[in-house]
């Protein structure tokens, strides 16, 4: 996600008033057999929603291309550790 700084803040604006509305309407529903579906819902909307705002926060640029490059040159797999190419001989016994 990138974002410039004023739409990441109105985003940030709205997940707050959605975190808001949810806590409401938690706090205003009965805690009963009835309604416990609905608290766990609204709940797990929290979470959500509180998991959204941190990722908005981070703004964490999608890494590009040469960044993945080690200092030699050579390109890094998802372990860490460098990709290289092994080239066989096709001459038998050799």
């Amino acid at each position: 996600m990138n974002l410039n700084k004023r739409d990441q803040k109105e985003i940030l604006e709205y997940l707050k008033l959605i975190t808001s509305e949810l806590t409401d309407a938690y706090n205003s529903t009965p805690d009963t057999s009835e309604n416990s579906d609905a608290l766990y819902f609204i709940d797990t909307a929290r979470d959500l929603v509180d998991e959204l705002t941190i990722n908005v926060e981070d703004n964490q640029e999608a890494p590009v291309p040469h960044e993945d490059m080690d200092r030699e040159g050579g390109l890094m797999g998802p372990d860490g550790l460098p990709l290289i190419h092994i080239e066989r001989d096709t001459k038998v016994g050799v």
